[in-house]
């Protein structure tokens, strides 16, 4: 075998490789930005309430939750996928009542149309507002939706950018009760 064609394989193959990789990465949980919530303890919103909260108010509900692993999804009522994947949420926050706190945070929205989502698709588990835009920076967002998964100890473990499936979402539920 020559030089040439052994060195047209090699670079195939390395290229097979970067491919790979670069799809691993994009299927896999993405790194998540440096976020550590802070600050006091704050209750979640009531069944049914809908507040409008800062930063500092959505760090503290997090903090409040220690113990607990909890599921934030950050969404917006004009994203089909957020439409597709809200069901799921409800079913998770429904089968993980008491050990899991799921979270909705409606951001980049106008406040009417993401109360009225939250009422057509029957939504039970918490939700906030975020009226600045501050949350979703902080969080790094980058796509609707993106789920941000933290540890019972409060830690930033996972960022998933994009719609879930049923069975995505139940296996990201169950590694951070482990």
């Amino acid at each position: 075998m020559s030089w040439t064609r052994l060195g047209r394989i090699g670079v195939v193959v390395v290229a097979g490789v970067v491919a790979v990789i670069v799809v691993m990465g994009a299927l896999g949980p993405s790194v998540p930005p440096a976020f550590v919530p802070s600050g006091a303890p704050l209750p979640l919103p009531a069944q049914g309430e809908f507040p409008a909260i800062s930063l500092a108010s959505f760090e503290g509900i997090v903090v409040g939750q220690r113990n607990l692993p909890v599921v934030v999804n950050v969404w917006a009522s004009w994203c089909a996928p957020c439409r597709t994947e809200m069901p799921l949420l409800q079913d998770a926050a429904e089968s993980f009542a008491g050990r899991v706190v799921i979270l909705g945070v409606a951001s980049k929205d106008d406040p009417d149309a993401a109360r009225a989502f939250i009422q057509d698709l029957g939504l039970s588990y918490p939700n906030v507002f975020d009226a600045t835009g501050e949350i979703r920076v902080r969080l790094g967002l980058t796509a609707y939706p993106t789920t941000y998964i933290f540890s019972s100890e409060g830690e930033l473990t996972t960022r998933i950018a994009g719609g879930m499936s049923e069975q995505r979402l139940a296996a990201l539920i169950e590694d951070a009760l482990r």
